[in-house]
């Protein structure tokens, strides 16, 4: 009897074991194990709906400032905006590629080179300086593009032929290629982290976690286009799905007013399983007045980054710096 009470005794330890080692993957969504790319490149998305317009042909930019360039992908040329070409092209220079907001493309109009306000400036200006290199593309189904707009799944492929695209160009050093993006394209720059290797750094401003949690949010103005009746389609449109697959240094800012609670649990996982992404809820921020500030303090970062490995951190004087230059939201 003696003998039974002692091993009666670590029955509640084993137990306790057993079951935080059950919770320790309990979350509230399922987290693959799987490589994204590997997924991504095998699933084939099934299209049920066409109606998508693009923005239609793109504007003609002011030459000392753009230049309207086509990169080649899959399903064939893409539209571009590419900045000028630097003065000295006998140097390398570290690229970014900026993924814009909102459904349809790079627009047909002059917004990459008007003045746009404070509190919401989406037109990547703070990377048009000297010594840095700037392309905003438009992907497949956009614009006056081929091929059909699928979103947040073909594109991932497109991102990726203009990162090599931008590779090739001479003056372009090819082990430093940014990329970041708002809104929606905040949620595929996310995507991309998952996709792909070749981007020395990735930033997120005020992407999703999830596709499915944002359709039920709120409608969104373009027609969803693939099958919602198959969670596979919802599965390799979601960013936190496969988190495991981030392959570069990934930084994610939302503000606080606009910030997906969710976001929370992604940090904790993050940190848990030494992913490299990195979440900050900036205070006073909403979806908007936080781009100009951020965009700028990403391209100083950027322009400091010239080690052999990335050495991009965000520390608490960055965000005092953050606070104190953040327009009023709207």
């Amino acid at each position: 009897m003696k003998k039974q009470y002692r091993w009666l005794k670590f029955i509640p330890l084993i137990f306790s074991f057993l079951l935080s080692a059950c919770d320790e993957d309990n979350y509230s969504f399922k987290l693959r194990e799987a490589d994204y790319a590997e997924e991504h490149n095998e699933f084939k998305t099934h299209i049920v709906d066409d109606s998508f317009t693009g923005d239609g042909q793109p504007a003609t930019p002011p030459k000392e400032v753009f230049s309207l360039v086509y990169y080649p992908a899959e399903d064939g040329n893409m539209a571009a905006f590419l900045s000028t070409s630097p003065a000295d092209n006998t140097k390398k220079y570290p690229a970014i590629i900026w993924l814009t907001g909102g459904y349809g493309g790079i627009g047909n109009d002059d917004f990459f080179w008007s003045e746009r306000p404070a509190n919401n400036d989406q037109s990547a200006s703070a990377f048009r300086r000297d010594g840095l290199v700037l392309m905003i593309p438009s992907f497949r189904g956009e614009n006056a593009n081929p091929g059909r707009y699928d979103m947040f799944y073909g594109e991932l492929r497109d991102i990726e032929s203009a990162r090599q695209y931008l590779a090739k160009l001479p003056y372009v050093d090819s082990n430093r290629i940014y990329l970041a993006g708002h809104s929606t394209g905040g949620t595929r720059a996310l995507l991309a982290s998952e996709y792909t290797k070749g981007f020395r750094a990735i930033f997120s401003l005020g992407g999703i976690p999830d596709l499915r949690l944002r359709l039920n949010y709120a409608p969104i103005p373009v027609a969803v286009p693939f099958d919602q009746n198959d969670p596979r389609e919802f599965e390799l449109r979601s960013p936190r799905t496969f988190l495991k697959s981030i392959k570069s240094p990934t930084f994610y800012f939302e503000g606080e007013y606009a910030y997906w609670e969710e976001f929370d649990e992604v940090k904790e996982i993050a940190s848990n399983k030494d992913i490299p992404l990195y979440i900050y809820r900036i205070e006073n921020g909403d979806h908007f007045n936080i781009i100009r500030p951020l965009t700028n303090l990403i391209a100083e970062k950027i322009l400091n980054d010239r080690e052999e490995k990335v050495n991009i951190e965000f520390n608490e004087n960055d965000f005092l710096k953050l606070q104190h230059n953040l327009p009023l939201p709207n």
